[in-house]
């Protein structure tokens, strides 16, 4: 490195933040007065991109950020085996309390449905797909306190967030995942009653459904007129967030909880609603409501692999929102990879930007 004209010796780079940010370089020598000036540019080489660039003045805050958000592969070699990983970096004139991520594979994003809750809102909340799957609220009161930024609350008497039924539940030939965080105000003191947090209504014949029962989370699902199978967690505690992951693959789903795959044999006898579309917070013909709170309500239109069901659970279970991960085993040869995020500040969202794209490439090997 050098100052001005002067050559110096490279200072240690070797500090990194609880974040999981490095911070680079060293203090060599301070201002002496308000009119010496700094200078910082930092490009990636690979890509020729911007990473940081602004100046530093004795007495000065000025604003020095990349153009967040950064999009890097774990080892920065973009290659099929590395994670890829998503950071939201402060935005100048904005002050964010939580960071939406909305993850594109060749342009598209991976989500059929992307409902954080994190807009403080009592009548609708915002699909950040892309897809239009706008939620309706009716009655759940919008909490601040959710597991990351707001969530919404259900009394367990008529609250429920309606929302259209996406096209991809039109065929249950198609791959899916549904993940969410839920946290139940009765599920040991009431046990014996079924209560629904999620039922996906497509006809009489063909539907899925989440409830409470027996102290446990249940899955159920009925394919052309038959409930197949029912699966049940493990018994979970009352007041406790918990993130439910079902993995749909037809013929075989599978149920997780925080990030590890636990089912048995669940409850196949459950009431249904007989409305098509998602109810959130009881059954769609206003039945069996859920006495509890839900965030973070996804539906991607693939089935994750176990790897990332558990990412999921790491990069959410602490409340956080500064980075989002996406693991090796979800990439492959030539996929273009993105992620637009929208910062939030609980009343309204802030302008959403765009990562770079980062290709996937072949490893090349190397000592």
């Amino acid at each position: 490195m050098s100052i001005g004209d002067e050559a110096k010796s490279k200072p240690p780079l070797v500090e990194k933040n609880n974040n999981g940010l490095w911070e680079c370089g060293e203090y060599v020598q301070y201002f002496y007065n308000t009119t010496d000036l700094v200078s910082i540019l930092v490009i990636d080489e690979k890509t020729n991109s911007v990473l940081l660039h602004g100046n530093l003045r004795r007495g000065e805050v000025t604003w020095i950020g990349a153009t967040p958000p950064i999009l890097v592969s774990s080892l920065r070699t973009n290659s099929d085996d590395e994670d890829l990983i998503c950071y939201a970096l402060a935005q100048e004139g904005f002050t964010a309390k939580t960071y939406i991520y909305n993850w594109k594979k060749n342009g598209k994003s991976i989500f059929e449905v992307l409902l954080p809750f994190d807009t403080q809102s009592e009548s609708s909340t915002r699909d950040y797909s892309g897809n239009g799957y706008n939620g309706i609220v009716e009655g759940a009161t919008w909490i601040s306190s959710g597991k990351l930024g707001g969530a919404y609350r259900f009394d367990g008497i008529d609250d429920k967030i309606s929302v259209p039924l996406p096209d991809i539940f039109k065929d249950l030939n198609n791959n899916f995942t549904i993940s969410l965080w839920i946290k139940s105000k009765d599920i040991q003191s009431n046990s014996t009653k079924k209560k629904t947090i999620l039922e996906i209504y497509i006809d009489e014949n063909n539907s899925l459904q989440i409830f409470q029962y027996n102290s446990s989370f249940q899955f159920g699902f009925k394919i052309n007129g038959n409930k197949k199978q029912a699966l049940k967690t493990s018994k979970v505690q009352e007041n406790e967030w918990y993130f439910l992951t079902v993995v749909w693959t037809y013929d075989n789903p599978l149920v997780y909880l925080d990030g590890v795959l636990d089912m048995t044999p669940g409850e196949r006898e459950y009431p249904e609603g007989n409305e098509s579309g998602i109810s959130i917070g009881q059954l769609s013909n206003g039945n069996n409501s859920f006495n509890g709170e839900v965030d973070e309500f996804y539906i991607y239109n693939y089935a994750r692999s176990s790897q990332q069901v558990y990412q999921d659970y790491l990069d959410m279970k602490d409340g956080l929102s500064d980075h989002r991960t996406l693991v090796a085993s979800e990439t492959s040869l030539g996929d273009a990879w993105s992620c637009t995020i929208t910062p939030n500040n609980s009343v309204t969202d802030g302008d959403p930007i765009d990562s770079e794209v980062l290709i996937i490439e072949a490893y090349g090997g190397g000592k």
